[in-house]
């Protein structure tokens, strides 16, 4: 190895390289994890929150066409296929109609709809896949006392056309029911 002012410059100015070359891959690191948490990681929770959002929207959006029976509103919310199902009786199925049904029927009524109040719902979402699980009080068209309370299930896809509901129970008892402020 050569010895002598000259080979002690060349390896100096290449360990001077190296350390310019360090800092400047490290402030491109820098940039760069910086752009990633403010794009990818930082819009992941504020996705998510929307998502939940619209889903409440979509489930608040049916029970706001029940109260005005609105069955165009009420049918812009569910998927045609989407089954109503009220679980209990001696099969373990009570009732099971399609969505449109249940619209008809809200529909054929007179004077106000019934309205249907969620407390506190709980909603998961896994890609394009979501549910709502939420107590809910039940109070007849222009009542004011509670006709029966439960449990709403609501699956939700998502699609083109946003989130819509593909399947909807509920179950429905009359007693121990706790009225839900507006």
């Amino acid at each position: 190895m050569p010895t002598g002012p000259q080979s002690f410059r060349r390896r100096d100015g290449w360990r001077a390289r190296c350390i310019i070359a360090a800092r400047h891959h490290r402030a491109t690191a820098l940039v760069v994890l910086t752009l990633i948490a403010m794009s990818g990681f930082a819009a992941a929770p504020a996705l998510a929150q929307s998502d939940e959002q619209a889903v409440l929207a979509v489930a608040t959006h049916f029970f706001d066409g029940m109260r005005a029976r609105d069955t165009a509103l009420m049918r812009s919310t569910a998927l045609p296929s989407t089954m109503v199902v009220i679980p209990g009786g001696p099969t373990g199925i009570q009732i099971q109609i399609t969505v449109g049904q249940f619209v008809d029927g809200v529909g054929k009524g007179t004077g106000p709809g019934g309205d249907e109040r969620l407390s506190n719902p709980k909603i998961q979402i896994d890609g394009p896949m979501a549910s709502l699980w939420s107590y809910y009080t039940y109070t007849e068209g222009g009542q004011t006392k509670v006709d029966h309370c439960g449990i709403d299930a609501f699956l939700f896809r998502k699609g083109p056309d946003g989130w819509k509901i593909f399947n909807l129970a509920g179950t429905i008892r009359k007693t121990g029911c706790t009225p839900i402020s507006k």
